[in-house]
């Protein structure tokens, strides 16, 4: 190839000459597909998975991909010349709907596509609004709270305490995200006004009804549940499972910097406003009402996570319903008493089966249907237990709460990942083509979206 003489450009045109311009562009457009689909909170997987579709059908023959939590660098190759790129995300986040809509572009990328189409699809995701407006989401955020407060043994009293203390933590959590402050400091901010509101509704509604309920500290701690990190808890444990470190490692300390960091909030309160550590209340109603108020409050609790996550509406309605199954085999299990541990287990691998199986019936994202779920499982109260009892030296049953709330994180993770690697060869195989099963479980249809 015939060099270009410097004397015939000045200094920067003569370098622009010697820049593989095309190489440049497919690069930046592959990039930028793997920056979309990081920051919208997803596995690493499906991150190189869609960089890989992209790179190849913009003709680039080789792309590695180093991918973090809040970075990814790639190398691509193309006719013997490399290039390098680190892409940065910003603001973290999760957007069910463009997680989504970015799996839908990787299974229908056509065999051959410009840097300038892939672009134009690209701003055509990245500028989708979203799917509900800040109020409704408000709402339901609120309402999936009061359900969880139900659920973690409060009363119907406690969850009317709970709309208004979640609900205003939320958009208070809305705002100082949109100012971009310091996410940790907004986390701690946002725990503190929840736990705050809901003493103050309930000190409200003491002066009118008479003496607080027996549940009035389960109810506590439900008012900031919706701050629980669950993707990126999630999206760690598969990345690890996978034994992709660079992505679990810092997604796991991110997750456990917020629980810390929504600990903290709700401590301070509790010292303040003289809460203790509380047994879980025992149901006083019938067995029939007990398990008509579990359905409701799971579907609800779900359902409203699913939108804060913004979820389409097919998806947050099929997440509720797989909720409903796996919670109430959950609760039946503890009921018997089975250890919470082995329950949680056995109701994650339920939930994480029927999502393989109704995400391939009704073509929808595992993934964004995954993790509302499991949310209904979250030790949050048993945290909260644990920080308490630290708190009032009672070491032995703090230890004991301890070993509960990790016991029951693991168990998430772990009944995910054992329903994926049933159903899923990409998660049970760690090569780049792993094989095909061709079966429903799989979600290997002619339209399939898998998660």
């Amino acid at each position: 190839m015939t060099q270009p003489d410097p004397e015939c450009y000045g200094d920067q045109e003569f370098e622009d000459s010697l820049e593989p311009m095309h190489l440049i562009r497919r690069a930046e457009a592959v990039a930028r597909a793997g920056g979309l689909m990081l920051g919208a909170g997803t596995s690493a997987l499906r991150v190189r998975e869609l960089m890989r579709r992209c790179a190849s059908a913009l003709g680039l023959t080789g792309m590695e991909a180093s991918i973090g939590f809040t970075e990814l660098t790639m190398t691509v190759e193309r006719r013997g010349v490399f290039r390098t790129m680190v892409t940065q995300v910003r603001r973290l986040g999760v957007d069910a709907h463009r997680i989504a809509s970015l799996r839908e572009l990787s299974n229908a990328m056509p065999q051959r596509i410009t840097a300038t189409e892939l672009h134009a699809r690209l701003d055509a995701i990245e500028q989708q609004p979203k799917l509900y407006p800040a109020w409704l989401r408000g709402i339901l955020v609120a309402l999936a709270c009061a359900a969880i407060a139900l659920l973690a043994g409060g009363g119907l009293r406690e969850a009317v305490t709970v709309l208004p203390a979640s609900g205003l933590a939320y958009l208070m959590f809305r705002r100082l995200g949109r100012w971009q402050l310091n996410h940790l400091a907004v986390v701690v901010s946002s725990a503190l006004t929840a736990s705050a509101a809901y003493l103050l509704v309930a000190s409200a509604l003491t002066h009118l009804l008479g003496e607080p309920t027996p549940g009035l500290a389960a109810g506590f701690v439900c008012a900031s549940i919706f701050l629980i990190p669950g993707f990126p808890l999630v999206t760690a444990g598969m990345d690890l499972t996978r034994l992709d470190l660079t992505a679990g490692v810092p997604r796991t300390a991110y997750a456990a910097m917020i629980l810390i960091s929504i600990t903290i909030g709700v401590w301070v309160v509790a010292r303040l406003g003289g809460i203790t550590a509380f047994p879980v209340p025992v149901p006083t109603l019938e067995p029939l009402w007990v398990w008509g108020m579990r359905v409701v409050a799971s579907f609800v609790a779900v359902f409203g996570w699913a939108i804060m996550l913004n979820s389409p509406l097919r998806a947050a309605a099929v997440s509720a319903l797989i909720g409903v199954g796996g919670n109430a085999i959950r609760l039946a299990m503890a009921d018997a008493g089975v250890p919470d541990h082995v329950a949680v287990f056995t109701g994650c691998v339920v939930m994480g089966l029927a999502c393989a199986l109704l995400g391939w019936v009704f073509q929808v994202e595992k993934i964004i249907m995954t993790v509302p779920t499991l949310l209904v499982m979250a030790p949050g109260s048993s945290a909260l237990r644990t920080l308490l009892y630290f708190d009032a030296g009672e070491l032995g049953n703090a230890v004991a709460q301890g070993i509960a709330t990790v016991l029951g994180v693991v168990a998430m993770v772990a009944g995910l990942a054992a329903a994926r690697m049933l159903t899923d060869p990409e998660w049970i195989f760690t090569r780049d083509d792993p094989p095909q099963l061709r079966i429903p479980l799989t979600g290997r249809g002619p339209r399939h979206r898998g998660g």
